[in-house]
């Protein structure tokens, strides 16, 4: 079994209306922040004979159904012993 984390965000320049909205209630509670952007982080376990058919089903599954290619960029990282290695994606 191999795992991996699948971290999904909006591209830039597309509107975040969540970010948006929780950046409006933090200034109006006077915290400095300057930005807010909302990502997904999604864990799979994928059996496989080995690491690296196991990276192409992750990367295909966050392509095809974890992300919207057109609004959204996503990394796909291996995870070993606890610890995120080998960054794929785009």
């Amino acid at each position: 079994m191999f795992e991996f984390e699948i971290k999904v965000k909006l591209r830039e320049g597309i509107l975040d209306p969540q970010g948006t909205a929780t950046y409006k209630v933090l200034k109006r509670l006077n915290y400095p922040v300057e930005d807010v952007r909302f990502n997904k982080s999604i864990k799979l376990l994928i059996k496989e004979n080995n690491s690296q058919e196991a990276k192409k089903v992750a990367e295909e599954i966050a392509y095809k159904v974890l992300s919207n290619p057109v609004l959204e960029d996503f990394e796909v990282r291996e995870i070993t012993n606890g610890y995120m290695e080998c960054e794929i994606g785009e």
